[in-house]
């Protein structure tokens, strides 16, 4: 039986803490324990807990020490530690350098069946120390006493989310039981999945990766010069679909014994059996992280498996529904792009990431076919979700550009809505525009002023006419076309040309003549972020 957190409490260095939240998790099994320095919820969403992976079942400690004063930021780490399937959070020092816990704190950690434990209040000469060797000892002593690693696993699997139950997950819960690198392969020797011990060793066992595959042979161990007195395993697991794949595990000290070698093999065995459907999606998804997390040589050789031309990729789409939806309607809609795309001649790979379709193609034969296909894209969403906006990032060569592309996207896209609020498909060059409107705008205010200056030439007669108005619909909406800004103003042709005439006057050149214009576009653009 796995230690669950209700088991911890028994322990000595919490019988005087006090659950405040999250008592329905009380349950959820506890496989090791961590302490929260960095506060940062976008550090943990990126870096740390990167979307759909499992590095949970930890009990975390914090004592919130630099959002101290900061509900908001508490809430948004106690919800991406519950996302990446950590199951309890340990506040230290409250009524010392945290002044007290938010009802708000309390109440999300129930919504979230996440375990909020307070360390005793006021109380300054608790140590870290004290709990992480408790349940470090706890969860050791358990282990010990388990004679079934499938089992274990087994259950621990079938407690998580549907999201998070993989092979993937699977290979880290085997990894950090037994402290030891493990790489699960096909029959041509191609990572499907691998999980370094430690995990600051990952690029070293890649590189040792044509190596391993000459020794030793499937079933067999051989002392493996990589870190002290480490020892390669391999053992051959054939799944019920009778697909082949190699297991090679990578440990240092004590070695394994045999027993506990075909409990590994056994258990992942099974598990690729029950959740092996799944494991082509899951490496589509790896794929698409690793695109992202820029990480070229795992993208490489996942494209090898799936058969994917990487190199003819250049460009990234994203579709963002503009809402929140349910898990179905998110599949759904990539069912639809992935049929609408099966004619496409190109090479593609889709997948939902973080809440938006994310689609990575080669580049359309012509501008006039690209443009096509994201309206037909977007049309084809747009019955259930009206808000929905595609981007199309193109001339990315390498997977540093498509991660940058993504970061600034992500940064500007409610930006880029303000500037455009009537677009619906945006580009890279659009996102670019964007983020340096809000760097102008976040550096000082004197660039503001500067910037700003050709508008004050229209301040005379805007009270009037509404000059500005009007040029930051012709500029930004109506593609300078004076019957479409008609059209969006709901005024008389003649009245936006009286318009344009007039502030051409006033500016003494044309509002849409280059490069003069192109001040005067950044100025409507950055006076629509400010208002």
């Amino acid at each position: 039986m796995s230690v669950t957190v209700a088991d911890l409490l028994n322990l000595p260095s919490l019988r005087q803490a006090k659950v405040l939240g999250g008592r329905n998790g009380l349950g959820k099994i506890v496989s090791s324990i961590s302490v929260l320095e960095s506060v940062d919820p976008g550090i943990l969403i990126d870096p740390l807990f990167p979307q759909g992976e499992f590095y949970g079942s930890e009990i975390v400690i914090t004592g919130f020490l630099n959002c101290r004063d900061d509900v908001q930021r508490q809430c948004d780490n106690l919800r991406r530690l519950a996302q990446g399937g950590e199951v309890g959070l340990i506040l230290y020092y409250v009524g010392i350098y945290m002044p007290k816990v938010d009802p708000k704190l309390i109440q999300l950690a129930d919504e979230l069946d996440f375990v909020l434990i307070c360390m005793p209040e006021g109380e300054q000469a608790l140590r870290y120390g004290e709990v992480i060797n408790d349940v470090t000892a706890c969860i050791f002593r358990d282990q010990a006493k388990q004679n079934s690693i499938v089992l274990d696993i087994l259950e621990r699997v079938s407690a998580l989310p549907k999201h998070q139950q993989s092979v993937n997950t699977v290979m880290k819960m085997l990894s950090d039981r037994i402290c030891a690198t493990a790489i699960l392969c096909d029959a041509a020797f191609h990572i499907l999945n691998l999980v370094t011990w430690p995990r600051s060793t990952e690029n070293r066992v890649k590189e040792e990766m044509e190596r391993m595959r000459e020794f030793p042979p499937s079933g067999g161990s051989i002392a493996y010069p990589f870190a002290g007195d480490c020892r390669l395993y391999r053992t051959a697991i054939r799944t019920d679909s009778e697909q082949t794949m190699e297991l090679l595990l990578l440990k240092a000290g004590l070695p394994l014994e045999t027993d506990t070698l075909s409990q590994i093999a056994d258990a992942a065995r099974i598990c690729i059996n029950i959740w092996g459907r799944k494991h082509g999606e899951v490496a589509i998804h790896e794929l698409v992280r690793a695109i992202l997390q820029d990480e070229p040589m795992k993208m490489y050789r996942l494209a090898e498996i799936f058969h994917i031309d990487i190199a003819a990729i250049h460009e990234m789409w994203i579709l963002d529904s503009g809402q929140t939806k349910e898990a179905t309607a998110y599949k759904e809609q990539l069912a639809w792009v992935k049929e609408y795309l099966s004619g496409f001649k190109g090479t593609f790979v889709a997948d939902i990431y973080g809440e938006r379709l994310l689609l990575f193609l080669s580049t359309p034969p012509s501008l006039q076919e690209a443009e096509q296909m994201l309206m037909d894209i977007l049309k084809g969403v747009a019955q259930q979700d009206a808000n929905a906006t595609l981007t199309r990032c193109s001339q990315l060569m390498t997977t540093g550009d498509v991660r940058a592309a993504y970061q600034t996207y992500k940064e500007h896209l409610g930006d880029a809505r303000k500037i455009f609020p009537l677009q619906r498909i945006f580009t890279g060059g659009d996102m670019e525009f964007v983020s340096h409107c809000r760097q102008l705008i976040q550096k000082d205010e004197a660039g503001v002023k500067q910037c700003l200056a050709p508008l004050a030439y229209l301040q005379k007669d805007d009270d009037e006419m509404n000059l500005q108005k009007t040029l930051a619909v012709f500029l930004l909406d109506g593609a300078s076309s004076v019957t479409k800004t008609a059209q969006l103003l709901y005024l008389h042709k003649n009245t936006v040309k009286y318009r344009i005439k007039r502030i051409a006057d006033l500016l003494g050149y044309h509002p849409g003549k280059m490069p003069e214009a192109a001040a005067l576009y950044q100025a409507v653009a950055v006076q629509r972020l400010l208002n």
